[in-house]
């Protein structure tokens, strides 16, 4: 329905965004061509596991599901191990697989055969197998001139394990003592020390805290902490938290006057730090617990995986009828594919009229108007007249054209009518027209996989207009809603297979907006990283371990460049590569004073690339660089910019594709956002962005803690 809109490769060794979801996928399958020397069959190669902690060993099995004729002599199987990204291999020799190999009946596997043993000091990051298959006669090799694919896996460095946390209650009423148990374990062959594990509610430290409640909630339970190589620490505490209320934003307002007692749901959070806290050995959550007020049982909460909060959410009538009265009818259905214009755009509304009736109309006439935002008409066009309509007949198809004003914005409509001979209306039909000055193109930085809600107008008013549009993910999400996903705190392969979830998601979600796949594109940072990146990592010498993926580098396949070092320059220059091949006319990103640390630095290193590609002559001083809202300023010094509000006027309809665009996020409670359905006329028709004037000027302000 929509043109696709092409993108040349970014850069040397882009994967397209469509195999990232392949990253788990254990027995790869490589198609070879039919040569002389090898049939046109399959075989497989597969690892015994997806991603290695350093000093584990990696194990290789290859099956070959070829016949006994298919070969002359019997193959001899061996293997390299590459960096991805890198040519070069990690040794001169291949490693021997097996050897003298008489495929045979109908699938011949070699068993798993140690491939590599992975040093303490290894990179951490994604690593491809490079197979080979000899002739054992004549040595030649099977494979010469077959493009396949490569087997991978991901290598890790994690140090410390948070084996458990006990808490010694399910249910607490509020002011209770919340007490708990810990249990660390060294997961590397050499001693640590001077460690510090603190307990709170459920936070990640990446998110700040309110001014207000910087702090309050965190207790250490466990400081100076020395772990032997491979040993165990257990931590307990009587009192590691006080329970009390967590009740959603809509409860807020009522329970600072104390007239909210309901029964919540809450969670804890226990962080392993250094001792002067700014490097984060590991995060883990305890199980859900029920705070009750004394006396209240009711309504019973429900925790975020299913679809309502409590049983007095359950909607049974709003979304019932979508359109409100007046706005559709059984007589008139409207095509909503294009509801979205630039200034001065010819609307095109089609449309189709049948008879619902039991009675024929007869003589009857077909009038489309275009009112303007305060309901005053603009034009008024006779579609047809004189037309007879028996029940049950086929519907009439019709079109017409508005053509909407040079100089004003705002949310039109095109009120379709039918009227009998003596000009009493039958039926009525609206559609909803946003008009807005639309740029030529345009790019989004996303911090996380569902960020692009806040430009879900822009969007969709580029892919109805076919202005070229691309989005970036810095982050894949890995840690978001991990350990709700999987039910227990997340280890780094796991956090990797949440990660190409949510990076699936994000091409679902934005792909029902319109966006092609070949159009998104992901850089693979950590989840919570972005602040250390930028401040303390900033070469790619020394990169960012990340605390869920416990890698240096992003492991991700499929990723805009292979293992990504986890470092400033390359964030930066990743982004400039980004805006030099694409030549937006308007970027958008987060915004600079936000709470969540990702958010914020998203803002940053974009506009750091901008300020290096305007010394280089590669941009215009005058790009046009868009922020969201600020949907929590944390208590870091803020951005000194000049702002400017830009608003976006967005149609009943693009807004409801948007809201059925974060059901696709399932991993971030999108089954909650099922249970809060909004009909039409509730929702919002505006979309509030500030610009930057000045994000040429102030640098280096944000190069310090």
């Amino acid at each position: 329905m929509h043109r696709r809109l092409g993108l040349r490769r970014i850069w040397a060794g882009t994967i397209t965004a469509k195999s990232v979801f392949q990253a788990f996928v254990l027995a790869v399958g490589i198609v070879l061509a039919a040569t002389g020397a090898w049939p046109q069959e399959t075989f497989k190669a597969v690892t015994d596991n997806v991603s290695y902690n350093v000093g584990s060993e990696v194990r290789l099995k290859v099956i070959l599901p070829v016949s006994q004729q298919s070969l002359s002599a019997p193959i001899d199987i061996s293997a390299n191990i590459r960096y991805a990204g890198e040519e070069r291999f990690l040794e001169e020799k291949n490693v021997e697989i097996a050897s003298h190999v008489s495929p045979g009946g109908k699938e011949t596997a070699t068993d798993y055969r140690l491939l590599w043993k992975i040093p303490e000091d290894a990179r951490t990051g994604r690593y491809e197998v490079v197979v080979t298959l000899t002739d054992s006669q004549s040595h030649s090799n099977l494979l010469v001139g077959q493009r396949v694919p490569l087997p991978s896996f991901v290598v890790y460095r994690k140090l410390v394990k948070i084996e458990r946390i006990q808490l010694d209650r399910t249910f607490y009423t509020p002011g209770d003592a919340v007490a708990c148990q810990v249990d660390l374990k060294n997961l590397s062959g050499h001693a640590i020390s001077d460690l510090r594990a603190e307990f709170s509610d459920r936070y990640w430290p990446w998110t700040a805290q309110t001014s207000e409640r910087a702090g309050v909630d965190v207790v250490t339970i466990g400081g100076g902490i020395s772990l032997a190589a491979g040993g165990e620490q257990h931590l307990q505490s009587a009192k590691a938290a006080v329970a009390k209320q967590v009740l959603p934003p809509s409860d807020a307002k009522a329970a600072t006057a104390n007239q909210v007692q309901k029964p919540s749901v809450q969670q804890y959070a226990v962080v392993v730090w250094d001792h002067a806290r700014q490097n984060i050995y590991d995060i883990a959550f305890s199980s859900e617990v029920f705070i009750r007020p004394a006396g209240v049982s009711e309504p019973k909460p429900y925790p975020l995986q299913y679809v309502y909060p409590n049983l007095d959410a359950v909607n049974v009538t709003s979304y019932r009828r979508f359109y409100p009265p007046g706005q559709d009818s059984a007589a008139i259905q409207i095509d909503r594919e294009h509801t979205m214009f630039p200034l001065g755009g010819e609307a095109t509304v089609r449309f189709s009229v049948r008879n619902p009736t039991d009675q024929p109309w007869r003589g009857v006439s077909i009038r489309a108007r275009l009112l303007d935002p305060k309901g005053k008409e603009l034009a008024s066009k006779l579609v047809a007249e004189g037309v007879n309509l028996d029940p049950g007949s086929s519907a009439l198809s019709e079109e017409t054209r508005f053509a909407l004003p040079a100089s004003q914005s705002g949310i039109f409509r095109a009120q379709v009518e039918v009227n009998d001979t003596s000009r009493e209306t039958l039926a009525t039909g609206v559609l909803e027209l946003a008009a807005n000055p639309l740029p030529h193109s345009i790019l989004i930085f996303c911090a996380h996989p569902d960020d692009e809600g806040a430009h879900s107008g822009a969007i969709r008013a580029a892919v109805e207009n076919h202005i070229p549009i691309h989005l970036v993910y810095f982050t894949s999400g890995d840690a978001g809603s991990c350990d709700r996903y999987y039910e227990h705190s997340c280890a780094p392969d796991e956090a990797m297979n949440f990660g190409v979830l949510r990076m699936e998601e994000a091409r679902r979600s934005v792909g029902h907006l319109g966006v092609p796949g070949e159009n998104i594109y992901f850089l693979g940072l950590p989840d919570g990283g972005s602040g250390q990146i930028w401040y303390d990592h900033v070469e790619a010498s020394n990169p960012y371990v990340s605390v869920v993926l416990a890698s240096e580098h992003a492991p991700y396949e499929g990723i805009a460049q292979p293992n990504l070092p986890y470092a400033r320059r390359t964030v930066v220059e990743a982004a400039k590569r980004f805006i030099r091949e694409l030549h937006p006319e308007v970027i958008y990103t987060g915004h600079p004073d936000e709470r969540h640390v990702d958010h914020r630095t998203n803002n940053w290193f974009v506009v750091k690339a901008l300020q290096e590609l305007l010394r280089e002559g590669a941009v215009r001083p005058d790009l046009t660089l868009l922020t969201d809202q600020v949907y929590g300023p944390g208590p870091q010094a803020h951005a000194p910019y000049h702002y400017q509000k830009h608003v976006l006027s967005v149609s009943g309809d693009a807004m409801t594709l948007a809201q059925e665009a974060g059901w696709y996020y399932q991993s971030q409670s999108g089954n909650r956002a099922l249970g809060r359905l909004q009909p039409f006329d509730k929702l919002r028709r505006e979309e509030v962005h500030w610009q930057i004037l000045d994000w040429k000027d102030h640098e280096g302000w944000n190069e310090k803690h």
